[in-house]
């Protein structure tokens, strides 16, 4: 290595020095909150005694096993039941729902996050989109900051609202209305798909967006033209992984008083029809295991496995 090289090398390395300190000082503070967490007896009290929790356990062990299996203790006289749960008592209904809201949810995130990206993105909400400059003026200079920075900071805001919290405050206002769950879904999710959809169009480095632009071309037929088919494949698998995260999510929600799959589910535990709620559950991982079947699916067919 030439002395020129190693002279930049040790640049470098002092100019990440500071954020290996950072680094270090965060997992140093990580390590004591968990430490914390593991030794402070407020967090470990609990109104439950060793004993109660033995008999809490071998109740619920013994009525997850179906009604007529513990009755003949056959596990073929439970399907008539199974059918039974999932048909007659709107189980299957129930699960369709969640599907349906949970994809609403997401493609209302998703289109809302893909029109707001060309103003999130540092390389085009800019003075010098891509590089190339534009525009000399400094009162365009700042109002871009401004639109950088204002949707950044939406996206920020919006990820780092729970969607269980944004159910809870929805269903006070909407009420036990499916729209509740669609809300609090798609509001957190377009923050995340926002963030994550910005971070690939910041990666972008193909010259074809940047052509466009040298042309006189505006940024946001850079963006529609050159950047989206380039980076679409990359953000088709973002929005596939969201949106079976959104089934579980919507299953979640539901527990607040929502009709869909997580309503059931806590009916049947609160009523101690732990059979019951077994049952929806599986039913609600098989919905988000065929999900899963149907994004590989559709990845296969566009050729984005390798993505």
């Amino acid at each position: 290595m030439s002395n020129e090289n190693q002279i930049r090398r040790i640049k470098e390395l002092r100019r990440n020095r500071s954020k290996s300190t950072i680094l270090r000082f965060s997992l140093l503070v990580l390590v004591a909150a968990i430490a914390w967490s593991w030794t402070a007896k407020s967090l470990h009290e609990s109104l439950i005694s060793e004993e109660q929790r033995s008999v809490n356990l071998q109740n619920f062990l013994e009525k997850i096993i179906p009604d007529p299996t513990r009755d003949s203790g056959k596990w073929s006289d439970s399907l008539p039941w199974i059918f039974k749960n999932l048909h007659d008592d709107h189980g299957l209904a129930a699960g369709l729902m969640t599907f349906g809201l949970a994809t609403t949810a997401i493609w209302i995130s998703g289109i809302l996050a893909f029109m707001i990206l060309p103003m999130a993105s540092k390389n085009l909400a800019t003075h010098r989109p891509l590089g190339i400059m534009v525009s000399n003026n400094k009162l365009t200079n700042i109002l871009w900051v401004i639109v950088n920075r204002a949707s950044r900071i939406l996206f920020l805001f919006t990820r780092s609202l729970p969607e269980y919290v944004l159910g809870f405050l929805l269903l006070s206002i909407l009420g036990p209305d499916p729209w509740t769950l669609v809300l609090a879904l798609a509001i957190h999710n377009f923050g995340i798909l926002g963030r994550l959809g910005s971070e690939i169009i910041e990666n972008n480095n193909s010259e074809t967006p940047k052509a466009f632009i040298a042309q006189g071309n505006g940024r946001f037929n850079s963006y529609i033209a050159a950047m989206v088919p380039e980076s679409f494949s990359r953000m088709l698998v973002y929005y596939f992984y969201r949106r079976e995260t959104c089934v579980r999510e919507s299953t979640v929600i539901g527990m607040l008083g929502i009709a869909s799959l997580g309503f059931m589910i806590s009916e049947a535990k609160a009523g101690r029809d732990f059979d019951k709620m077994i049952v929806l559950i599986l039913f609600g991982s098989l919905i988000v295991i065929l999900g899963d079947i149907l994004s590989y699916w559709v990845r296969s067919r566009l050729r984005l496995n390798k993505i």
